[in-house]
């Protein structure tokens, strides 16, 4: 294996909040491709030194440390070369950016930007920026008193979906990005048709589906996660969920360092690592603690939300170690 080359490289934004990219010169590696502009990090030098440095000599930007944080860290291997890429937001910076290399340079809406092409290494980063950084999943809300005669009605239903409603009207106001509904003890069918409900009522967040991605394609659902069951059904059929599911955003549920290799053999977008912290539904379960969390995040290039005895509290812990964010279930229910 090459060895390997640490990069640190920034997403900057302006107070406009657009997001700044730079065209690659058509004679360097992977050239002609849009990325996010940094460089190498110098042997004993510091990303965050290295960033400043590099930032300056390439844009003429000064940039504010205390107006940036890490966004994701990626491992990449090319068939040619291997690199690290240290990547941090910056929401804040001195001077008028410009080419001082003579590159292109263009601030795009952030909503742009799937629309552009970026060096393969680049992926993880697009997605950790597209991606939301709290996400609320539903609690398992029982259905004994609402059946009639054992069977789901049209009323049952509708009460059913009022309580999913309920919890993810306080989750949003509570700070949830998105809202996942994992309800493995409903029929396939009632999943659907609260899934349906939900993304309706609440067409301001993404609503995430925990289910397979057959159902999901057959729906015409964007956005899935699979459970770690799942996720290693595929794996041990070496089949690409990426390859399978048409939808937008795939995401899996990890809980060691093998599911998380699995999650990257099998193509998701993001996965889930738990647990975090002790949780009162798993007592019986050792948590990883932020100190082993940290390192199962650093080997992938996957954004990685923090599960498992959380709330918004830790925001902030899981993203300066490297994470997506949190998600939970009762962190968001107070």
């Amino acid at each position: 294996m090459s060895k390997l080359i640490h990069v640190a490289a920034a997403a900057i934004f302006n107070e406009s909040g657009e997001l700044l990219l730079a065209l690659r010169n058509s004679k360097q590696h992977q050239g002609g491709l849009w990325e996010f502009p940094g460089g190498k990090v110098e042997p004993g030098e510091s990303a965050h030194d290295a960033l400043t440095r590099e930032l300056h000599e390439e844009l003429g930007i000064t940039i504010d440390l205390a107006a940036s944080r890490p966004l994701i860290q990626v491992p990449y291997h090319y068939p040619d070369k291997s690199v690290l890429l240290d990547v941090f937001r910056v929401n804040r910076f001195s001077g008028d950016a410009y080419g001082r290399e003579g590159q292109p340079l263009k601030w795009i809406r952030l909503s742009e930007l799937p629309n552009y092409q970026f060096p393969a290494a680049n992926k993880p980063i697009v997605n950790a920026l597209l991606l939301p950084n709290a996400i609320a999943i539903t609690p398992e809300y029982s259905t004994e008193a609402l059946l009639e005669d054992g069977q789901m009605s049209e009323s049952c239903l509708t009460e059913l979906a009022d309580q999913y409603g309920r919890f993810v009207a306080q989750a949003m106001l509570n700070g949830a990005d998105a809202i996942m509904l994992r309800a493995k003890h409903l029929d396939n069918s009632v999943q659907l048709a609260l899934y349906t409900q939900l993304a309706e009522r609440f067409k301001s967040r993404p609503i995430i589906w925990n289910t397979s991605i057959e159902a999901a394609n057959e729906a015409k659902v964007p956005v899935i996660h699979l459970s770690s069951d799942r996720l290693q059904q595929l794996d041990r059929q070496g089949l690409n969920g990426r390859d399978l599911f048409s939808g937008r955003w795939l995401g899996a549920s990890c809980h060691s360092l093998e599911q998380i290799q699995q999650a990257e053999r099998v193509g998701v977008d993001y996965i889930t690592l738990s647990p975090v912290q002790q949780t009162p539904s798993h007592p019986d379960t050792a948590p990883l603690g932020w100190d082993e969390f940290t390192r199962l995040v650093s080997q992938t290039r996957l954004p990685v939300y923090a599960l498992g005895g959380v709330s918004l509290d830790n925001i902030d812990t899981a993203i300066h170690v490297g994470g997506q964010g949190i998600a939970a279930i009762s962190g968001f229910r107070c």
